[in-house]
């Protein structure tokens, strides 16, 4: 792996401790994400679901060009759906 790609991933893991601190741990934040979705569509959204969709959010905004802070946001939230992906629920 290149220097880059060292500090990318880097870059990434910090972006996820530093969440942690400001908005509890992944899966608590992402199970309340989870919970008002799942609400507001009237059925179910899992964290693991959250992760996937809040990656396709950030990866739509490249196509306006290129913004590190989107890849970064994309690694972390597809990270994060591997860490869940044990817990999803099948339809």
């Amino acid at each position: 792996m290149s220097k880059s790609m060292d500090d990318f991933f880097k870059r990434c893991k910090e972006l996820i401790d530093q969440r942690q601190i400001d908005y509890a741990q992944p899966e608590i934040n992402l199970s309340r994400i989870a919970k008002s979705w799942s609400e507001y569509l009237g059925f179910f959204v899992s964290p693991y679901d959250v992760c996937v969709m809040m990656t396709m959010l950030k990866l739509s905004r490249l196509c306006n060009g290129y913004h590190q802070d989107s890849l970064e946001d994309a690694a972390c939230y597809m990270a994060l759906a591997s860490k869940l992906s044990e817990t999803r629920i099948e339809d």
